[in-house]
């Protein structure tokens, strides 16, 4: 029987099981949002690293102010590269990634990485661009408030029961962001967003892009 035979109704069959299939993958994806294991959870207080002066600081530590290079240890982890805080901060110290001392240059990433991953936008909060950056597959490093004081995280994902998940460098834990800073638009003061070299090749390749090739599948065999 030759496939682009097959009668309409049956047509429509395949279609829907393609979208059951898919709707039902990416249930499981939003689920995995909830586990503090999807992206491996690192703490800038870590005995490990926390002692260690951020950049050429004579006062702050990485266990006191380094929660944005935990955060991108965190994601560049993520993306495959053997890293964590005290080895980032001690290629920022020497390849100029500082600026003012302490105060990460976004951007050095690229050298860092070599390419690797890179740098790609410095916004406000914008929540449809999170949500655009989580279903791709891309963890998204957040401005927040804690206790009065600028703090970094790392949104990792996000579920409809539960809204967005982060994993926290200054807590070392992954709670749920309402938990902790409240409504994300008003807790999230800027993201940072990044891109790996290859898109396609990042883990997890995408949530959205499950039930295209769904679809897809179907159309290639009327």
């Amino acid at each position: 029987m030759k496939l682009h035979l097959l009668s309409g109704s049956l047509r429509l069959t395949l279609v829907a099981s393609a979208i059951a299939v898919a709707a039902t993958l990416f249930g499981q994806a939003g689920a995995l949002a909830d586990s503090s294991t999807s992206i491996a959870v690192m703490g800038q207080q870590d005995s490990a690293w926390a002692g260690a002066p951020l950049g050429t600081s004579t006062t702050d530590t990485i266990g006191s102010a380094g929660c944005a290079i935990t955060s991108v240890a965190m994601m560049l982890r993520y993306y495959g590269m053997n890293t964590d805080p005290g080895a980032f901060n001690a290629w920022l110290t020497v390849a100029s990634g500082y600026a003012f001392d302490d105060q990460l240059i976004w951007s050095a990433v690229d050298g860092y990485t070599v390419g690797r991953v890179r740098f790609s936008g410095w916004l406000g909060a914008d929540l449809g661009l999170i949500d655009n950056e989580l279903d791709a597959g891309r963890p998204v490093v957040a401005e927040v408030q804690l206790y009065g004081n600028q703090h970094f995280v790392l949104l990792t994902g996000y579920s409809a029961e539960g809204g967005l998940v982060i994993n926290d460098p200054w807590f070392a834990d992954s709670v749920r962001f309402n938990d902790r800073y409240g409504d994300p638009a008003s807790g999230i003061v800027s993201i940072r967003t990044f891109m790996p070299a290859d898109p396609g090749g990042q883990r997890g390749g995408g949530r959205v892009s499950w039930l295209a090739n769904a679809i897809a599948a179907v159309h290639l065999s009327q």
